[in-house]
C-alpha cells in the first residue's frame, strides 16, 4: 500500500519512511503541503496520508481541512510534538513526534490499513 508522508523535516521523514518500508509500505515523501497536493493529484493509489502539524505556509491541519473539503475520505494521521487541543477538524489519529515516533507510527498505520494483521 502506498503512503504519503508530508514533513518539512527530511530527517524525520526519512527515518519514519525506513520503518514503514520495512513493514511493506511504499512511502512517498513530500516536504510541503503543496508538494503533497501535487502528489495526490497525480497518484490515485495513495491509501493514507501522514502529515507533520508544524510546517511552513500550510500546517498539517490546514492540509487535512483542504483535503476533506475536496472529498478526501481516506485516513489521515497527524504528527506533532505538542498536544493537539482546541482543534476543529479531527485527524483519524495523532502520533506524538518523539524518539519513539517511528515504531508507534508503524503500529498505527498497521492498525488503520491492515486491522486483521495488527490484531494478531
Amino acid at each position: 500500500m502506498r503512503v504519503l508522508l508530508v514533513d518539512d523535516d527530511l530527517f524525520s521523514a526519512e527515518l519514519a519512511s525506513v520503518f514503514l518500508e520495512m513493514s511493506g509500505y511504499e512511502v512517498i515523501i513530500a516536504e510541503s503541503a503543496m508538494t503533497a497536493l501535487a502528489n495526490l493529484d497525480s497518484d490515485s493509489e495513495i491509501s493514507l496520508i501522514i502529515s507533520d502539524f508544524h510546517m511552513p505556509d500550510i500546517t498539517g491541519l490546514d492540509l487535512l481541512e483542504m483535503l476533506r473539503a475536496n472529498g478526501w475520505k481516506k485516513p489521515f494521521i497527524l504528527l506533532s510534538a505538542s498536544e493537539m487541543t482546541d482543534i476543529t477538524i479531527i485527524p483519524d489519529c495523532w502520533v506524538k513526534k518523539d524518539e519513539n515516533m517511528a515504531e508507534r507510527l508503524v503500529a498505527v498505520v498497521n492498525e488503520i490499513l491492515n486491522p486483521d494483521v495488527a490484531a494478531q
